[in-house]
Formats: C-alpha cells, structure tokens, sequence
C-alpha cells in the first residue's frame, strides 16, 4: 500500500531486483508486472539456462561462395547433403548450384550449369537417400534428380507430364512430395524413386498416381512440411492440415489407389503458415509462423477448430512479431530449430529481407529476445543447415542475402573461445560488435503507487569481461548515464610468441559486484536499468555474463490531493 504519512525518524530501505534472465524477454506486458527473472528487452544477448544472460556467438563467413560481394543477390535455398559416398553443404544461388566441403572450399556443380530454374524463383529440393531432389529445371520446368556417382555430379530430368514448376518438395517415408500450384494438387511419388532408371517419379505402373488435394481444394497451399512418423503437414493461407500418408503394400498399390487410403484432418480453420521454410520440428512439436504469431502444432490441435488462440506461444514479444513486414516475409521467412533453440528469422519494420532472427529457449520455455547485430550490419540469414561432417561437431550454418555461407560460432567450447567469437564477420575480414543490449524488468520495490528515492544499485557478473555502459530509467525515461565503459572483468591471458607483455592482469575467476549510488536521481515510481555494449570498447574483451541486479530505494511520503 502507499505510505501518506511516516513518522519514523530513519525510512526503511525496500529492495528488488533482477534475480536472473531465465524467463528471457517479455515485452508485451508491463514492465513493473514483470517478474524477477523476465526483461522488457534482451537483443544479441543469450539468457542460459541458469539465469545468466551472456553475449551470443558470433556468426562468421564459412565459404566465399561469390567472392567478396557486399550487394543483395538472389539467394534461393541451403542444404546439408550427406550419403555414403559425398559429404557436402549444398547451396542454390543466383540460379546455380554450389557444392561446399568441411573446410570451406567452394565448387560449382557444372552438371546443373545453366539449367537452374530462373535466379528470382525461389527452389525447393528433397533428399532421398543418395538423391536430391529440386525443382525445377528451366527448360523443361520439370523436376529433376541430382546424384553423385563415378566421381561426378549426375543429372536426370523426370519425364511426368505433370507437375510443371513444382514448389515445396518434402521427402516422407522414402517418397517425394510437391506441390502443383495451377491445380492445387500434392504429388506423390513412388517409394526410393530412381530417375535414372525409370524416368518418371510419380507413375505406377505406366500411370499417374492420384493426387491428392487438402481441404476444399480452392486454397492456395503455402508450405509443406514431413512431421513425425509417415504424417505430412500442409499449410494454407488461413488453414492447417494433418495428412496421415501411411502407404499401402506395393503388392496392393496402384496408381489410382495409392493416396486413396491417405487420412486427411483439418487442424485449424483461423490461421495457415506464411512461409514454406518458416516451420521447424521441435522434439515431437512443430513450431510455424502463422499471421497471429508463432503457433505449436500440438497447441493449435487442442484449440479443436474453435475460435481459440491457445496455439500461440509468441505473446510475450507480440511487439516484435507486430513489427514484422508481413507482405515481404511470405515465402521469405524462415526457421530452425538448433541448440535448444526455435529460432525464426524474418523481415521487420521497412526491411524487404530477414534481417532478425527471433529466439525462443524450449529449456526455459521463455523467449530470449532477438538477433539482429548491429544497426550498420544485420544478420540476413535466408536459410539454414546443419551439416554433420564426419570428424566435425555439428554446426548451425545460414545463407546470407549476398549470397555467402555463415556459421554460428557456438561450437567453440568456452574453454577456447576468443573475443573474435562474440563478434559477427559477414566479409571475411572485419570483426565487428553485435551492439548488445538489455533492458530489466521495471523495480517497482513492491509498490506500484509511491514515489521511492533511489539509494544504491549493485550489478553482478559472472566471470565477464566486457566494458559495459549503464542507463537507469525512470518512469520510461532516460537519466543521466549511470556509468562508462565499466571493464565487467579483466579479460583472458593467451600465450603466444609475443604475449603476454608484463605486466599483466591475470583474469577473473569469480563473481565480480559493482555498487553505484542512486542518490543524485530524481524519484520514482518504477526503474529500469538498460545494460548495453560500451560503444567506445576498442579493447579485445567482447563476454559479458550478467548474473542480477539488486537494488534499494526509500519510499517517499505521498502529497495529499490539493
């Protein structure tokens, strides 16, 4: 309750604090309604599962596809091929084909030289086995199967009549699917298909296999995508489809029967997926991007076609999700799932290509802001990959809008980890700072109404080291900067040949508090602390692990209305 009146000679102190980040970033709400481990903002910053919001990995170039270009191009899809016998990241740009080992090095695929479809339609490919599967060839408009063997890079353009300029390829219990958008109609092909021997991929026995169609079918199909088991979602504009694709024997299949046995189930009748790369599996769920947010599957099921929005999960930053350029990210918005992470990249505000990439924690079950780096370069990841190169960890990799491979530095283990790591490299070259910031929860010392003195504020970090600037906020607005480029730690010592030069300042291995006086402030009511990347730190310390913010304040008597 607010306090009119208090006659003690010395006021009691009130405490509150930003305990940890593990409820990441919630900034569709109030922000003195917040709770002590929610933020109102948390940009290029990683919440981990133990409460500590750390400076994100960097991404940096993984192959010079195109050379070193700082201009859009058209960037159409990335993917991890991986047989017996060829390992390899597989990129389509600018209406070729690229191949790319472990170690960077890039080479054309000559045998789809000129044959891509056009550069400005976006391809759509599938693996099965030891065979892609892409759409489309430009001359015949026809799918094609891509297969290394004898030491090359095999072409073979299907034969069917039907389907031309095919979209959305997805493989399923060893079968391709497409899209026919002219028609409405989902392809199917036949079990292992093998062009080179057969020719056709969605003929039976000398006939075209049925079809099939989802809903009316009137609606423009946005995206497919192969869930669990033989189920296929299919994605409409306004609508969602559970498509249970379990064959018949091949003793039983024919052509006019084999999608017949295919159960057809309407998940949702409000709400389709705006992209057909912008869903991701995440354990047995599947998280898309629909217009009213980001949905689970599992959720959007339960709502049990009522008008229900229990399938969203992406309220706490519905700002962001507001701010997204609608028009630019159909079929342009695109999603992964890596690290515990569902991380969706997008267009927002006037921007025409992604250039943030929204993070949702599954561990903590909490937002963790958003990726963007900084204002003069942004990470424009178009698509992501997962390559598993034999004797290499996993690594997330995305394909920038000039056409280059990133790689997310997260890999590096902390033990080796270097200030570079928690810098973005786009050209190769220049390290540059990801402008980092954070904004807590409003401290409102358990008192929405009086009007408090501030006194003292103490930030802890956990084994950090990079130089920090602070800003309180009071009431919403700016105060004077609290402080400075605060070094958080003393940085690493590497040796090398020429280093270390003595002296020299042997790094922290322990928590590190810092206590400032609040006193030189006016009151308020509630207050905020932004924690940002100093932007004069030219010194090679980049981590910062901010683990609480405790403050106090005294409560103010509150004037009587006049």
């Amino acid at each position: 309750m607010p306090v009119y009146f208090n006659d003690a000679v010395d006021d009691t102190l009130l405490y509150d604090r930003q305990a940890s980040f593990i409820g990441g970033q919630v900034s569709n709400f109030r922000e003195n309604l917040l709770n002590e481990s929610q933020a109102e903002l948390i940009k290029d910053l990683a919440p981990e599962i133990n409460g500590v919001l750390k400076t994100r990995r960097g991404f940096h170039r993984f192959a010079n596809l195109l050379g070193s270009t700082s201009s859009s191009t058209n960037v159409q899809t990335l993917h991890f091929f991986d047989s017996d016998s060829r390992e390899r990241v597989i990129a389509a740009v600018n209406g070729s084909l690229y191949e790319i080992q472990s170690n960077g090095t890039v080479a054309a695929i000559s045998a789809v030289a000129g044959s891509m479809s056009p550069a400005t339609t976006p391809a759509y490919m599938c693996q099965i086995a030891d065979k892609m599967y892409w759409s489309s060839d430009s001359t015949s408009s026809k799918i094609f199967e891509l297969k290394y063997s004898g030491g090359a890079w095999v072409k073979t353009v299907a034969t069917d009549a039907a389907p031309l300029n095919a979209k959305y390829l997805i493989a399923n219990s060893g079968r391709v699917f497409a899209y026919d958008e002219s028609n409405n109609d989902i392809y199917v092909s036949t079990i292992l298909p093998n062009l080179a021997s057969t020719s056709t991929l969605f003929t039976l026995g000398g006939t075209t296999i049925n079809p099939f169609k989802v809903g009316t079918g009137a609606e423009t199909v946005t995206g497919m995508y192969s869930w669990v088991g033989t189920n296929v979602v299919v994605f409409c504009e306004n609508s969602v489809y559970l498509v249970d694709t379990n064959p018949l024997t091949a003793a039983t299949a024919t052509a006019g029967n084999a999608t017949a046995t295919f159960t057809i189930r309407q998940v949702s009748n409000k709400s389709g997926c705006v992209s057909h790369r912008a869903a991701a599996q995440v354990g047995e769920d599947l998280f898309y991007l629909s217009k009213d947010g980001v949905r689970s599957l599992k959720r959007t099921m339960a709502e049990e076609m009522v008008a229900s929005t229990a399938g969203v999960i992406s309220y706490p930053i519905q700002d962001l999700i507001d701010s997204i350029n609608w028009s630019a990210a159909v079929q342009q918005a695109s999603a992964t799932f890596w690290n515990g992470n569902f991380m969706l990249s997008v267009p927002i505000l006037s921007s025409t290509v992604n250039n943030c990439i929204l993070i949702y924690n599954v561990n903590t079950n909490s937002w963790g802001g958003y990726w963007q780096g900084n204002a003069d370069y942004n990470v424009k990841a178009i698509d992501f990959a997962v390559p598993a190169f034999s004797g290499y960890a996993e690594k997330l990799l995305t394909l920038d809008k000039i056409g280059n491979v990133m790689e997310l530095r997260d890999y590096v283990s902390p033990e080796n980890a270097v200030s570079t790591d928690f810098q973005d490299n786009f050209d190769g070259s220049n390290y540059r700072d990801t402008a980092w910031q954070a904004v807590t929860r409003g401290l409102a010392f358990n008192d929405q109404l009086s009007p408090k003195s501030g006194d003292f504020v103490e930030y802890e970090f956990d084994r950090s080291n990079a130089k920090v600037d602070i800003i309180p906020i009071l009431d919403g607005d700016e105060g004077e900067r609290l402080v400075t480029n605060l070094e958080t730690g003393s940085g690493d010592i590497f040796l090398t040949a020429s280093a270390p030069v003595l002296p020299f300042v042997l790094p922290d291995a322990k928590v590190r508090r810092f206590r400032y006086s609040l006193t030189q402030y006016d009151p308020f009511r509630e207050l905020q602390f932004k924690i940002q990347q100093s932007t004069g730190d030219t010194t090679g310390n980049k981590y910062v692990a901010l683990r609480s913010i405790q403050s106090g304040a005294f409560m103010d008597t509150m004037e009587a209305d006049q």
